[in-house]
């Protein structure tokens, strides 16, 4: 089990329409996620960074991770 303090990092969501879906996507740490609402593309798009920044942090490169991108 991983367990880390707690970091507040800020990024930038943008959500565009596309179809019938919803995409959020980060720049930033060039992750999106997507679903039939804005506000469900937006939870998914937060969930989706929380894993990254767990698998990065079980790997080691949390730190490089965010001194490259944030």
């Amino acid at each position: 089990m991983l367990y880390f303090a707690a970091m507040k990092i800020q990024f930038t969501s943008q959500i565009c329409h596309e179809g019938k879906m919803y995409v959020a996507y980060s720049p930033e740490l060039d992750l999106s996620s997507c679903a039939t609402t804005e506000a469900k593309a937006q939870k998914n798009l937060l969930e989706a960074v929380r894993l990254f920044l767990e698998e990065a942090a079980k790997k080691g490169s949390l730190e490089q991770i965010l001194k490259e991108r944030c």
